[in-house]
């Protein structure tokens, strides 16, 4: 992440290197639409880009790689030559597997190949998030790691206005020391979130495969739902 100065559950700040006026409007759009998130800074060259980033530190960057004058490619090496962590996500109409490896080799979280829909941005961000979570620790322990590189569980969708990728890890933590499952009552009671609130995650967890849910009899009246964290 970068080294610029967070508050508690700041938004992340992303630059947009699009030199498309109407394709990096659209990114504006949907990078705005999202919690945690905010638009720093639009720019349409990697020069431009790379002497904001020297005044102006930003957490993600969008980053287009056939650009006028210095390209994606040079640009996030410089970025990576001088120990920028600025997160990368490449949206580029490249396919060749060279540009693909030396892309990812620099660090990037993800490689969109245009044309792409805007839920696979969304997919796109909602990994950047999900990351970004994890890191806010000082230290991880295993869960968080495989967060981080991706080998756990990422969401498959973005998630809903008003949810955080912070209250999905809090959540998902809660459920999985329920070992018999727990309800949105007994989630709600652990996390201190009210409990729609509570359920609204829970319900997310399951759309997303990260939980399951079983309704249980509990006498006269609706069965209880228990929820549990998907193996």
């Amino acid at each position: 992440m970068s080294t610029s100065t967070h508050v508690p559950f700041a938004p992340w700040r992303v630059l947009i290197v699009e030199d498309d006026p109407v394709i990096a409007s659209v990114y504006g759009r949907t990078v705005r639409a999202m919690d945690r998130l905010e638009v720093a800074s639009v720019v349409s060259r990697g020069e431009d880009a790379l002497a904001l980033l020297r005044r102006q530190p930003c957490d993600l960057m969008l980053l287009d790689l056939k650009l006028a004058g210095m390209s994606g490619l040079s640009l996030l090496q410089q970025l990576r030559s001088s120990g920028d962590p600025i997160e990368a996500i490449a949206l580029t109409a490249c396919r060749d597997s060279s540009t693909v490896r030396a892309i990812i080799q620099r660090g990037a979280i993800d490689y969109l190949v245009k044309p792409f829909t805007v839920e696979r941005l969304r997919q796109s961000l909602a990994r950047f998030l999900y990351r970004a979570s994890a890191l806010r620790n000082a230290e991880l322990d295993q869960d968080a790691v495989d967060q981080v590189c991706a080998a756990g569980r990422v969401s498959k969708r973005w998630l809903p206005k008003g949810l955080t990728q912070e209250g999905v890890t809090g959540v998902r933590h809660a459920l999985a020391s329920q070992l018999a499952g727990a309800s949105s009552a007994e989630i709600a009671t652990i996390t201190g979130l009210a409990r729609v609130t509570a359920r609204r995650y829970l319900e997310y967890l399951v759309a997303t495969d990260q939980a399951s849910v079983d309704a249980h009899p509990s006498g006269p009246g609706r069965p209880r739902k228990l929820y549990k964290t998907s193996a």
